[in-house]
C-alpha cells in the first residue's frame, strides 16, 4: 500500500492505510497535487484565530540581553535559521531536566526563555498554551519513565535524547504551528515520490518513506529530530492529543518503532536520494515563495499561466539579488573567521614552536597568515549568480510539475552500486592516487619553502577548510538553480580540488563534534546566565507591583 499524507488541515501521515483524496472542482489543466496544495493553503487561511486569553509578557531589558546571548550561542554552531527555535527548545529541555527531572514548572520556564530570545511573539502565547506545553513535558517524562523504569540499560541515554528531540518538535508545533509549510512539504512529497525509482527496491513502503525523508532533507532542510517526529506520528497518528494516562499501548510498541525509524534514517541510499531531490528543488522553492508571499492570491496566480510566469520572474529576480548580498556577507564572514582563527593558531602553535627550535621562518608565517584568506577571496569572487537561462528552465519545470501534460514525466533513478564492479575498483584506485598526488605536490612545495612540520600541518588544515567553506558559500547560489551547465574546465577543477574538499569536510565535521565552545555555552555559561535573567525579571516584576500599589 503506498505511503502518503492524509489530506487534512493537520497534514498527518498514515502508514499502510488507504487515503481518500479530497474531491473538489477540477481546475483546468492543473495536476491533482497542485489543486490539493491550493485547497490546503486555503484551509490554513481559514483556520480559527487565536482565542483571547491572558498573554505572557517578559521584561524587554532581559529580552535584549537574551537575544544577544542567543546570537553568540548560535554563531558557534552552524544551523539553518528555521531550525534555531527547535534547537533552542531542545537545549532548554536538556538543561532544565538536569536539575528538575520531574518537569514541574518547566513549561512556563521554557516559554519564558523563548520569549526572552524572541523566538515567539508575546501576543500569540497565552497561559493556555503554557499549560499545554507543561502537559506535553509531563507526557514525555512519563513515557521515558515507563520505557526505562529503574533499569535504563545501555540505550537509556540514547532513548532519552531521542525523546527530548521529538518533544522539542511537538512543543514547537503547538507553540507556533506552520500549516502552509507542512502543506508544501506534502506537495513536494506527493509530486516527487512517483518519479523516484530505486533500483531493486522491493518494498513500496520503504520507497515512499525514503521519498518522504529525501524531501525533508532536500526541500525542508529538516534535521533528524524533525524527521523522527513526523515518522513517529505515522505510527501513532493521535500522539499529539494523547494523554499521559494513555501511554501503555505506545510503550509496548516503542522499541520496534524506534528501531524502524532509525533504520529508515540510516538507509544506505538515503544520501543518493537527497542529492537527486536536491537538483529538483529550485521550482518548489519558487512555489514556496509564492505561497508565503501572498497566500490569499496563490490560487489566482497558479490558475493563470501568464500571471504565474510574471510572478516567478519577479521572485527569481529578487532572489538573485538577495543571493548576491548573501554571497558577499558569507564570504566576508568566512574570510574574517579564517584570518582570526589563523592568528590564534599562530600564537598558540606556530610562533612558540619556532621559538623552541630556535629558527623562525617568516616566509612560512606570512604565507600561513595571508594565503588562506586570499584563497577564500579568490574562490568566492569566481562564484556567479544565476541569470535568464536559469529563469527559463525554472519556469518550464514549474509548468511541468503544476500542469498536466502528455509529455513523459522526468524520472529520478537511484542505482545501487555493485561492490564487485571492476570499473568501481579502478575508479576508487584512481581516486586514492589523486589524494596522494595532490597532497604530495603540496608537501613538496612546502618543503621547497622550508616549512617545518607544524607550519605544514597548519597550512594543510587551512587550505582544506577554506576549500570546504568556499564550497558551502557556493551552495548559497544553488538554491534557485535548475540544471546548471558546467564550464569546460569544471571536471578538471573538480578532479584537482575534490581530495582537498573531502579532507576539509571531514575536518569540519570532526571539529563540529568536539566543539569546545558549544560545551562552554551550554553547560558553563547558559545555566547561570539564564538563572540571572530569571532573578532580574522577578525583581522587575516586584518593582512594578510595588509601584502599582502606590495610589494618589
Amino acid at each position: 500500500m503506498p505511503w502518503r499524507f492524509k489530506s487534512s488541515p493537520a497534514h498527518r501521515v498514515k502508514l499502510g492505510r488507504p487515503v481518500r483524496r479530497v474531491t473538489f472542482t477540477q481546475m483546468a489543466g492543473m495536476t491533482e497535487e497542485t489543486q490539493e496544495l491550493i485547497k490546503n493553503i486555503e484551509e490554513s487561511l481559514k483556520a480559527t484565530p487565536l482565542e483571547p486569553g491572558t498573554s505572557i509578557s517578559v521584561s524587554h531589558a532581559v529580552s535584549k540581553a537574551a537575544v544577544i546571548y542567543e546570537k553568540a550561542r548560535n554563531a558557534v554552531e552552524f544551523r539553518a535559521e528555521h531550525l534555531l527555535r527547535r534547537a533552542a527548545i531542545e537545549r532548554i529541555l536538556k538543561r532544565r531536566f538536569i536539575t528538575n527531572s520531574s518537569g514541574i514548572g518547566v513549561g512556563e520556564l521554557l516559554v519564558r526563555e523563548l520569549l526572552w530570545a524572541r523566538y515567539l511573539d508575546e501576543e500569540k502565547v497565552t497561559e493556555e498554551k503554557v499549560n499545554e506545553v507543561q502537559e506535553t513535558v509531563y507526557k514525555y517524562i512519563h513515557l521515558k519513565n515507563l520505557l526505562l523504569g529503574n533499569n535504563p540499560g545501555q540505550n537509556g541515554g540514547k532513548i532519552t535524547e531521542w525523546l527530548v528531540g521529538i518533544a522539542s518538535c511537538e512543543i514547537e508545533k503547538k507553540l507556533s504551528p506552520a500549516p502552509i509549510r507542512e502543506a508544501l512539504i506534502n506537495y513536494v512529497y506527493q509530486t516527487l515520490k512517483g518519479r523516484l525509482v530505486i533500483e531493486k527496491e522491493g518494498s513500496q513502503k520503504n520507497h515512499d518513506i525514503q521519498a518522504y525523508i529525501g524531501v525533508h532533507r532536500a526541500y525542508a532542510e529538516s534535521d533528524d529530530p524533525i524527521i523522527r517526529f513526523h515518522l513517529f506520528l505515522t505510527y501513532f497518528p493521535d500522539w499529539m492529543v494523547t494523554e499521559k494516562s494513555e501511554l501503555k499501548p505506545i510503550v509496548s510498541r516503542f522499541n520496534s518503532v524506534y528501531k524502524e525509524i532509525e533504520d529508515y534514517l540510516d538507509y544506505p541510499l538515503a544520501q543518493n536520494i537527497r542529492r537527486a531531490f536536491r537538483g529538483e528543488m529550485a521550482p518548489f522553492l519558487v512555489i514556496r515563495d509564492l505561497a508565503n508571499e501572498k497566500p490569499g492570491e496563490f490560487k489566482e496566480i497558479m490558475g493563470e499561466p501568464v500571471k504565474l510566469e510574471e510572478a516567478v520572474r519577479r521572485i527569481l529576480k529578487k532572489k538573485y539579488q538577495q543571493t548576491s548580498t548573501k554571497l558577499r556577507r558569507a564570504a566576508t564572514r568566512s574570510i574574517i573567521y579564517i584570518f582570526l582563527t589563523k592568528m590564534l593558531f599562530a600564537f598558540i602553535l606556530e610562533v612558540p614552536f619556532d621559538l623552541i627550535i630556535g629558527k623562525t621562518n617568516y616566509t612560512a608565517i606570512a604565507i600561513n597568515t595571508f594565503f588562506p584568506p586570499l584563497l577564500m577571496f579568490t574562490e568566492t569572487v569566481s562564484i556567479r549568480v544565476p541569470g535568464e537561462d536559469n529563469t527559463k528552465r525554472v519556469i518550464a519545470k514549474i509548468k511541468e510539475y503544476c500542469f498536466e501534460s502528455n509529455s513523459p514525466k522526468t524520472g529520478l533513478e537511484i542505482k545501487r552500486q555493485s561492490e564487485k564492479s571492476k570499473l568501481s575498483t579502478v575508479f576508487n584506485s584512481l581516486y586514492f592516487f589523486t589524494f596522494i598526488i595532490i597532497f604530495g605536490l603540496i608537501i613538496w612545495l612546502l618543503n621547497m619553502l622550508h616549512f617545518n612540520f607544524v607550519s605544514k600541518g597548519i597550512f594543510l588544515f587551512f587550505v582544506c577548510v577554506v576549500f570546504f567553506f568556499a564550497h558551502r558559500v557556493r551552495l548559497i547560489t544553488k538554491d534557485y538553480v535548475y540544471q546548471e551547465k558546467e564550464r569546460a574546465l569544471t571536471p578538471f577543477a573538480d578532479f584537482v580540488s575534490l581530495p582537498i574538499l573531502r579532507v576539509g569536510q571531514v575536518l569540519s565535521a570532526e571539529l563540529a563534534q568536539i566543539n569546545f565552545l558549544i560545551f562552554v555555552f551550554d553547560f558553563i555559561i547558559e545555566a547561570p546566565f539564564k538563572a540571572f535573567f530569571e532573578i532580574i525579571e522577578d525583581w522587575f516584576k516586584f518593582i512594578r507591583i510595588k509601584k502599582e500599589e502606590i495610589t494618589v
